[in-house]
């Protein structure tokens, strides 16, 4: 018996590797047709388990088939866990024979006791069964051997190996899918801070260079750029500066819709892809960006941050460019006062304010901008 056991049990291993290398991303998804059909990965597990089973008598054998169930059950739920568990009471049945009448109360013990465990030791998502409470999700598998006839014989034969068995391929299949798991985590992270400036938590230039090349008809590039911003180094220090970034970071993310996003783009400077703005509407959405930061003091510095702002439309044209014309018009912008708006025209290839200033604004030390 110890011997097909083992059997089953190195064929569970190589199958939960299988099962591992389906998920690709973190966090793993719960819905959608991914889902479904992951959970029907791990049914189909339990049930090629059952084609290699160590046989007690006649109809009556055993197998590791629960410890695919049991990870369903602690990983994503009851309900993902019957769902699983299910299709393979409906092979159970079909194969039929004397040990039914065990089988399936064995499938629900597991279930059970997985649900209790998940409740009462899971409650963060993401956690892990410590290793020493493994053993007792499968402490009643086998117990219902004792319903069948001359069952305290197959009971005394089978239980103490089987909960072994099943205890070793819990702690190895499911550490491979923690592994798994790790692995797809940290990949995650290392990938987000490739693309994410440290002090801001805005993206950075590597991801906008990425972004930059798929904008489409209708998408708006705005750069930003902050005014006398070395005043604010030299007169609060750099480490308000870097407050005041991060406030800048801020105001700017909320002026953004779902698939807007705002860019550290470098220094003191900030760029913004709106997507699918009206043309006639790129007036109002840069002045609204330029305010959004200018109209409030800063918290750091209880003074007004005035920032210059230039926009250009995408039109088909090449990325250097796009740039160069978004750049164009925050040179404009500047050259004119600063806390200005500028926006290129394609039709006449010139920069054209939102609307003429009678009169500067005082700049973030009360001065006039120069």
């Amino acid at each position: 018996m110890m011997s097909s056991l083992l059997f089953n049990l190195t064929l569970l291993v190589t199958l939960h590797y299988g099962l591992a290398q389906s998920y690709r991303s973190w966090p793993v998804t719960r819905s959608g047709l991914g889902y479904w059909a992951r959970l029907a990965l791990f049914s189909g597990t339990s049930i090629l388990l059952m084609q290699v089973p160590t046989r007690l008598a006649d109809g009556v054998f055993v197998d590791t088939r629960t410890v695919p169930l049991a990870f369903v059950t602690l990983m994503y739920g009851p309900v993902a866990g019957l769902a699983v568990t299910l299709p393979v009471i409906a092979y159970r049945l079909w194969v039929g024979g004397n040990g039914v009448l065990a089988a399936i109360p064995s499938l629900m013990g597991v279930l059970l006791i997985a649900t209790l465990l998940r409740r009462t030791l899971l409650r963060h998502p993401g956690s892990w069964l410590p290793w020493p409470w493994i053993p007792v999700v499968f402490c009643l598998q086998g117990v219902s051997l004792l319903l069948l006839p001359n069952g305290r014989q197959l009971f005394e034969q089978a239980y103490p190996t089987l909960l072994l068995v099943n205890t070793i391929g819990a702690v190895i299949g499911w550490g491979i899918l923690r592994d798994r798991f790790a692995t797809l985590r940290l990949t995650r992270d290392w990938r987000a801070a490739a693309v994410t400036d440290a002090l801001t938590g805005l993206a950075n230039r590597r991801q906008f260079d990425e972004d930059v090349r798929l904008l489409e008809p209708g998408d708006v590039l705005m750069l930003i750029d902050l005014d006398h911003f070395k005043r604010v180094n030299d007169t609060f220090g750099h480490q308000v500066g870097d407050e005041v970034l991060r406030e800048v970071a801020s105001r700017l993310t909320a002026e953004g819709r779902g698939r807007d996003r705002a860019y550290r783009y470098g220094g003191e400077e900030f760029a913004m892809i709106f997507r699918s703005v009206p043309e006639g509407a790129i007036p109002n959405v840069a002045e609204r960006l330029r305010s959004a930061v200018s109209a409030r003091v800063m918290p750091a510095t209880q003074a007004r941050v005035t920032v210059s702002v230039g926009a250009v439309a995408f039109s088909g044209v090449s990325v250097p460019t796009l740039l160069a014309r978004a750049d164009t018009a925050l040179y404009a912008a500047k050259e004119a006062g600063r806390d200005q708006v500028r926006i290129w025209k394609e039709v006449s290839d010139e920069v054209v304010p939102v609307q003429e200033e009678d009169s500067a604004r005082p700049d973030l030390l009360g001065g006039s901008p120069s």
